[in-house]
Formats: structure tokens, sequence, C-alpha cells
């Protein structure tokens, strides 16, 4: 007779005659695995379930933890760190705080980039770039126009590219066919003013308005001072907004500047002192005054919301500038009696108007084509008694330095990496 059995677990309340059950909760080593059951009978007739296999001992293999780099790579790395740093540095104290030049070669030509353009030639050296940038900034048509003008009609960027050109071609060239020269003053007019164009078009943006007043001949002095402030304080770390020209409920300065690292703003205002017979002005050259306080009054004449810098250039040829701008006595500091006399007619009971006056010198176009560049001059003034205080000084001490790295124009692009 077959016994039927009905178990519910637990195991040990179950019970039938002439029966074994025996519960296996399978190896002891493994106490996670399923229970299985397996049930014995002593008559004839066997059920049997059927044991299912084991799992089994599974091993995962995890990859061995690496040790890190050799030390000889680590020191290597550390070494090209430090020199790319020292790199940065080096670039940063001769041009200022600006982007780098970004250049490469490819396709057989160079590449450079300028904020969001690239521009493609045969490019050796980065001044023939420059040259290139002004030709396309300011414009072909605008080049053609005034090469077939009268050269009292010409514009005076123009003449300084033509004298520049004649001054390399009288050049010999070297064994590698390169003609090397130091700058003569039309030159280094030339290439700073299309350095200083770079500078702004790079790292900021150049203002229609500021372009055409650069085009325009009578204009250009006054707008090419401008540029120069705005490329300095570009180089000492600032951003540039532009007012708003078409407000006309109030005068405006140049641009405002905030400087990145402390967020200081600065309203920024620009004058250069026009001459007779020099830089598209009419009439015969005369002795060179220093005549500028009428100048420097229009300038802080404009209601400021923040500390006011006036940027002043005062076209002296470089004799006459270092009478103005050499000091009687370094220590202790004694200016020249011109700007004594100058301070002195600034002076307001309420405290001054400004904040900075910079004072700046860069005599290009007094200089004969077969001699050096002139020397140039800088002296920045700082109020002691300003109407509006500055919070953060370093900004003004920054323009100061920046405005020093004038001139300084990289001659070679970037080695690649």
């Amino acid at each position: 007779m077959r016994s039927k059995v009905r178990a519910a677990l637990p195991l040990r309340s179950f019970r039938a005659p002439q029966s074994t059950v025996t519960a296996h909760s399978g190896s002891d080593n493994h106490p996670w695995q399923p229970r299985f059951i397996e049930l014995r009978y002593t008559d004839s007739v066997s059920r049997r379930f059927k044991r299912p296999k084991p799992l089994g001992r599974r091993t995962i293999e995890t990859p061995p933890v690496p040790a890190g780099p050799p030390p000889r790579v680590i020191e290597k790395a550390h070494r090209r760190f430090a020199e790319q740093e020292r790199q940065e540095r080096e670039r940063v104290s001769r041009f200022g705080q600006i982007r780098p030049v970004i250049a490469l070669e490819s396709w057989g030509k160079r590449l450079v980039i300028v904020r969001n353009r690239i521009y493609w030639g045969d490019w050796q050296f980065f001044p023939d770039f420059l040259r290139e940038f002004g030709f396309q900034t300011l414009g072909r048509d605008w080049y053609e126009t005034e090469r077939a003008k009268a050269l009292g009609d010409q514009h005076p960027l123009f003449i300084w590219q033509t004298r520049a050109h004649e001054f390399m071609n009288r050049q010999a060239p070297g064994p590698d066919g390169v003609y090397a020269a130091i700058p003569n003053g039309p030159m280094a007019a030339c290439m700073s003013f299309y350095y200083d164009l770079y500078v702004v078009a790079d790292n900021n943006t150049l203002d229609d308005v500021l372009l055409a007043r650069l085009r325009h001949r009578d204009q250009f002095q006054g707008a090419r001072h401008e540029l120069f402030a705005e490329a300095t304080c570009l180089r000492a770390g600032f951003t540039i907004e532009h007012e708003n020209e078409r407000d006309g409920t109030r005068r405006h300065v140049e641009f405002v500047g905030v400087h990145k690292a402390t967020g200081q703003r600065l309203s920024v205002e620009a004058k250069s002192k026009h001459r007779r017979g020099v830089l598209a002005m009419g009439g015969e050259v005369q002795e060179a005054n220093f005549r500028f306080v009428s100048l420097i009054n229009e300038a802080v004449a404009k209601e400021t919301p923040h500390p006011l810098v006036i940027f002043f250039d005062t076209n002296l040829p470089e004799p006459r500038a270092r009478r103005f701008f050499e000091p009687q006595s370094i220590e202790p500091f004694v200016p020249s009696r011109p700007m004594i006399s100058l301070l002195k007619r600034l002076q307001q009971p309420q405290g001054d108007p400004f904040n900075l006056i910079l004072f700046s010198n860069h005599p290009h176009h007094y200089g004969a084509d077969d001699e050096i560049d002139p020397r140039k001059h800088l002296l920045s003034i700082f109020s002691q008694i300003p109407r509006t205080p500055v919070p953060f000084a370093a900004a003004l001490w920054k323009i100061h330095n920046a405005a020093n790295l004038y001139g300084n124009i990289p001659n070679a692009f970037p080695e690649a990496p």
C-alpha cells in the first residue's frame, strides 16, 4: 500500500509510521544556500525529490590597484608644470594680463585666432600678422583710398606705414634672408598701434564708433590715445564697459573699467594735446608748450559715478618731454617745475575731482627715419585727497604698471606644445 504524506514546514511536526524523514541544509560551509528536503521510506515504494546542485564557491577577480606612475615620471611632470608656470609669469610680466597668442600651423598655413575669428596666412613672425590684421580691420578699401590721396592729405597711419616699409627695405637681409632692425619712430608707431588694436579685439570688442574715428584723419589722434587707454586697462586686468553714447542727459566718459580681481569700478577719460603741424593738424610747427589745464578741466567736468582716471597724452618732442617729466629729485621725490605749476592750478578746496592722472608721451611721430624710436615718458599722479575715494587702491597701481608695458610686442609665435 502506497503511503501518502502531507507535511507542512517545519518538518519536525511530520510523523509517518515505518518511515524515516531526514532534512538537509546543504553544506556547512555555505549557510547562505537554500534548504532542500530528502524523504526516504522503508516500504517498497519510495519517492525521491531530486537534490539540486550546490551553487559552489564563486571567485570574482578584481584588477590590482595600480601603484601610481614611477617617481621619474612624476618628477618630469612637476618640472614641466613648473616651467609652464614660469613661462606664464614671464608672459604676464611682459605683456600684461591678457590672453596669450593662440596660433598653430596647419595645411601649410599659419592660423591665428583672435577672439571668435580665425586668420590664416604665410606669416613667419607675429609682427607680420599684426600688419595684415590692421589691414583687414581698417579695411583694404580704406588703404586704397588713402594711397590715392596726395601726401599732405593722407592719414597719419598710412604715412607711418609707408615710411616704415621704406625703412625696412633699406636694411640688409641676414644669412637666413630675414630683415631685422631696431625700429625707428614710424615703424614703432605702426606696430604699437596694430598691437593695441589686436589686444582690444582679442580681449574685448572693438567699438564701431572708435573704429570710425580711427579711420578719420582729423580724429585719429584722440581715438589713438583712447585705444591706448583701453588696451592698458585690459593689460591691467580690467574688463571694459562702454557707456551709451546716445544718452544725451549727461556727458559720458570713454568707458568704465572693472578690475576683475577686486571688482573696483573706475571711470576712464582720455585726452590728447593737439599741436599745430603735428598729426594731421594744419599750420606750422611751433614750440611745444605745457598748457594742459583746460583739457584736464574738460575731463573732470564730466559727471562720473565712479573714481576718475584720466589718461593724458602730452604730445611733446622728446627734448621737451624730458623737461616736463623728469623730476628735480628722486629721494625725496620732487616733480619738475612745469609739473608742480600744473598741479597747483588743478587743486580745489573741496578735494581733487580725479583719483589718477596718467601723463604719457609717445613721440614716435617726431622721430626721423634714420634714427631709432625716441624715448617714451610716463608719470602718474595719485590724488591724496580725492572727492571719490577708491576702496581698492591697488587697481590704480595696476593701471600705472600696465602703462609701462606699452611698446612690448611679441616677435615670435608661441611654440607648439
